[in-house]
């Protein structure tokens, strides 16, 4: 993802992006977001809405990585104390936004198909690698 799409994420959820560029021998974030501008959209309502809930209920989510993995989403994070019922709903909502990221190009962020054979990626029509 571009720097200036990460740093708009990082600016409106800070909690969540702490670790933002942070000691690479302490967070994966040190790299940053290992996905395309596409998934902007999508991982802005991830956020959104663990925020909202951490915020309600008094927890924090942290994330440890954002890459593409197998041609879809995956948002490692941490919780701090959570009971059962929390941490099932973070869980949850996590769960959503990496399901939803198999019909979003990863490029555009326009409707899209997990495509490939030994290299899965997904992309829309004209995204797709010829």
């Amino acid at each position: 993802m571009i720097e200036e799409l990460e740093l708009d994420l990082v600016k409106k959820y800070p909690k969540i992006l702490r670790d933002y560029k942070g000691d690479m021998k302490v967070t994966c974030m040190a790299w940053g977001f290992q996905c395309m501008d596409g998934w902007y959209d999508l991982l802005e309502q991830l956020m959104h809405d663990i925020q909202n809930y951490c915020d309600d209920e008094k927890v924090q989510v942290v994330v440890d990585q954002i890459k593409e993995k197998f041609g879809t989403l995956r948002f490692y994070y941490h919780t701090g104390d959570t009971t059962d019922d929390q941490y099932d709903h973070i869980r949850d909502i996590v769960k959503k936004a990496e399901t939803a990221s198999a019909k979003i190009c990863e490029k555009c962020g326009a409707l899209g198909e997990l495509r490939g054979t030994h290299w899965l990626y997904t992309a829309c029509f004209e995204h797709k690698k010829k």
